[in-house]
C-alpha cells in the first residue's frame, strides 16, 4: 500500500473525478460512444500538462468538442479554456518523461513543440488517446488520411 501511496506521490494528485462535461463541474468524461455519433462535449476533465519553458507539471483542464474537432482546448479550470493544441495533422504517441507515468505526446505537424499530457491512469490515457483519435477523423479536414494511428 506504501508504494500505491508513493507512486500517486510522485505522479500527483487524483485527476480522474467522473462527473459530466459541463462548464460548471469538474471531472473526466466521456460523451457518445465508438460505434455512434459523437456528442458536443466529446471528452473533458483534468490532466497535468508539462509546461513549455520549466518543464513543470500543472494541473489544466482540457474539453475535446466534436464540433471543434480540430484543436484540444486547455485551461486553469473549465471556465478558462484560453488555449488549444491544433490536432489536424498531430501524431499522438504514449511517451516517457520525466519519470512519469500514464503520458502522452501531441506533435502537431505544424510546429516544431510537443506537447506532453499525463493522465490518472493507464484506462484513462488510453481514453484520451482514442477519443483525441475519434475526433480527429471525425474533422479530417485537410488531414492527408481520414485513419487515424496511435503510435
Amino acid at each position: 500500500m506504501a508504494t500505491n501511496e508513493n507512486e500517486r506521490v510522485a505522479n500527483g494528485p487524483d485527476l480522474n473525478q467522473d462527473h459530466t462535461c459541463s462548464a460548471q463541474e469538474e471531472g473526466s468524461k466521456t460523451a457518445g460512444s465508438e460505434a455512434e455519433g459523437m456528442t458536443e462535449n466529446m471528452k473533458c476533465g483534468w490532466l497535468r500538462k508539462r509546461t513549455k519553458l520549466s518543464h513543470k507539471w500543472e494541473r489544466r483542464w482540457f474539453l475535446l468538442k466534436s464540433n471543434h474537432g480540430n484543436t484540444l482546448q486547455y485551461g486553469n479550470d473549465a471556465e478558462s479554456l484560453d488555449k488549444s493544441i491544433p490536432l489536424i495533422g498531430t501524431e499522438i504517441a504514449e511517451a516517457e518523461i520525466d519519470r512519469k507515468k500514464f503520458v502522452f505526446r501531441l506533435k502537431p505537424s505544424d510546429t516544431r513543440r510537443t506537447h506532453y499530457l499525463q493522465a490518472e491512469s493507464k484506462e484513462e490515457l488510453q481514453v484520451w488517446m482514442q477519443a483525441i483519435c475519434f475526433a480527429k477523423a471525425a474533422s479530417h479536414q485537410g488531414d492527408t488520411s481520414q485513419a487515424c494511428s496511435i503510435q
